[in-house]
């Protein structure tokens, strides 16, 4: 015997001409994360009239597919289904056998028709499985606050119902939008900006910045295990490890206290590029948020992100504190973050940093260092891990 899960999907609905194409990204993410979550299970992927169904082995566990399907962007909600012929007769009988045994008081009946041949409307199916249930479990109709809703979904070849609608995560699919390069530091900030990056359809590389031997070894640990948790909504993640404290030490000792940590950015954001670039990553995603800190100004964010030519997405711009801590504590990077590490960009802080830099003076204290041949530096001693 097999089981069914039904399979809606979100905003990809609304794309037209080129719908097919995230409807087989789509389908193929939600392929891996099904075969990640069952390593060793049969199940098929059928789509039919802007659904997915899968068919799966009964010794499977529900919740091991609903795991695995919460984690697919693309995805409007999923749900536990009994299939049975397309017959208004068979229908009926089949949402009595799934609801005489739940606990309510009163509930509705939703129907939708992929067929439009079948006999009755949607109104009409609704009346006649809503009648036979008052009738033999003596309930009672709430169109409006109903405890439980019985939903039908009448396919050509066989009709859908279940009660259970588990909500997806949204979005679009993960690699419709593109593949980009994440600063993943060890806060609560870029790995929220990486889930974020992730539901608008970006595959994600994280690079990550340490000043080792300023900082010790676990703030590197606690980044491999922020990619971790955050590749669960994609697959085959890459981690870059980029050693930094030559570069700060180069800013240290030539250039004014107050512009270290623009400078510090804005080296990032060059290294950052030249490995996008390298790796066929078409934009930088950071986690900063307008105001968040004195740093993050728009006068000290335009003279950072002017250090390259790549497009700089900032997926936090409008979130404050404590919706980026509500989404890492939903996505599971919250105690992770939470746990004590050095960041790069604290080491070597000045007293007093620049809060409304001025592009020509930060300009002007680049002059001072070879540039290019602190990039090209770095850029030999990247370390990359697969996640």
């Amino acid at each position: 015997m097999s089981k069914l899960f039904l399979c809606h999907y979100s905003e990809i609905g609304l794309k037209k001409g080129n719908r097919n194409y995230f409807e087989r990204v789509l389908e193929t993410n939600m392929r891996k994360s099904l075969a990640r979550e069952l390593p060793g299970s049969k199940f098929s992927i059928r789509k039919e009239h802007k659904r997915f169904l899968i068919k799966y082995d009964e010794t499977v566990p529900d919740e091991r597919v609903k795991s695995a399907l919460e984690k697919v962007f693309g995805l409007a909600n999923f749900s536990p289904v009994s299939a049975v012929e397309a017959d208004p007769e068979k229908i009926i009988q089949s949402a009595l056998n799934l609801i005489k045994d739940k606990t309510f008081s009163t509930f509705a009946v939703r129907s939708k028709r992929a067929d439009k041949s079948f006999p009755l409307t949607s109104q009409e199916l609704n009346v006649e499985v809503g009648a036979k249930i008052v009738e033999a479990l003596g309930k009672q109709v709430d169109l409006t606050r109903p405890e439980l809703t019985c939903h039908i979904e009448v396919m050509p070849d066989q009709a859908l119902i279940y009660v259970d609608r588990f909500k997806g995560a949204g979005g679009l699919p993960v690699s419709s939008s593109g593949k980009v390069l994440v600063l993943l530091s060890g806060g609560f900030d870029s790995p929220v900006a990486s889930y974020l990056a992730l539901k608008r359809g970006a595959k994600c590389s994280f690079i990550h910045f340490h000043s080792y031997p300023y900082t010790n070894k676990f703030s590197q640990e606690k980044v491999i295990e922020l990619a971790r948790v955050l590749n669960q909504f994609q697959f085959n993640a890459k981690l870059y490890m980029v050693p930094f404290a030559e570069t700060q030490e180069e800013i240290v000792f030539n250039c004014p206290d107050k512009l270290r940590v623009i400078l510090y950015r804005r080296f990032m954001m060059r290294i950052a590029e030249r490995l996008a670039k390298k790796e066929g990553l078409k934009a930088v995603v950071t986690g900063e948020a307008l105001g968040q800190v004195a740093s993050q100004t728009l006068e000290n964010l335009g003279a950072i992100e002017q250090a390259i030519t790549l497009p700089v997405l900032r997926p936090l711009i409008g979130l404050d504190k404590e919706e980026i801590i509500a989404i890492a504590r939903k996505i599971g990077t919250y105690e992770i973050s939470s746990k004590p590490h050095d960041d790069a960009c604290t080491r070597f802080m000045p007293r007093k940093p620049e809060t409304r830099a001025k592009l020509h003076e930060v300009l002007e204290a680049e002059k001072a260092l070879d540039v290019e041949g602190l990039v090209n530096k770095v850029m030999e001693k990247i370390e990359v891990l697969e996640i």
